[in-house]
């Protein structure tokens, strides 16, 4: 058994200069959470992946997501917290399996568990891990090297190609700014 879909997303907007400082889900300061425009992306990501046209929800409704947890060696909360209201969601309206068991660095782990995944698979991760994530499956498809430090606004889609993968783009264009063009 194996996904037939894998999808990657980098965590929503981190707090910086120009977002401003991370808040917690009760409105605490907290840099290891999400910006406020992070958690709007958050929110809307939740109807992204839940869309009301059937057809489009087959191909973006994951039955599991995976976000990279927080432990000793990276204290971020991000990943969980951008895929919070989704997972909530989903676990109103149908069956969805969750894990945030893996640090950002246990990839290998985290890739073992997804191939015996079936369906559609959600990974949100930190943007810099993301492509050594795609190049840990079997037959990996080329991805772009790295995912800039500035996009927030993409997803990456593997559809299973017999022994190997696609690869392709999907713009979120959920918020004023975010870009059509894909990463190269």
């Amino acid at each position: 058994m194996a996904p037939h879909r894998i999808m990657f997303i980098r965590h929503a907007e981190k707090p910086t200069a120009s977002t401003g400082a991370g808040i917690d889900e009760m409105g605490k300061s907290d840099e290891e959470s999400l910006a406020v425009r992070g958690w709007q992306r958050a929110g809307a990501l939740a109807q992204f992946f839940r869309p009301t046209d059937e057809r489009r929800r087959e191909q973006l409704t994951p039955s599991c997501v995976f976000a990279a947890g927080s432990g000793p060696s990276s204290k971020s909360k991000r990943s969980m917290q951008t895929v919070a209201p989704l997972v909530a969601l989903l676990k109103e309206t149908s069956r969805v399996k969750y894990s945030s068991n893996y640090l950002k660095d246990d990839g290998e782990a985290l890739m073992k568990d997804v191939l015996v995944e079936a369906g559609v698979v959600l990974i949100t991760w930190e943007h810099k891990i993301l492509p050594s994530l795609i190049g840990m499956l079997p037959n990996a498809p080329k991805v772009p090297s790295a995912w800039p430090e500035h996009r927030f606004d993409m997803v990456w889609i593997l559809e299973s190609a017999g022994a190997g993968w696609s690869f392709s783009q999907l713009p979120q264009l959920l918020l004023a700014g975010d870009s059509a063009e894909s990463i190269i």
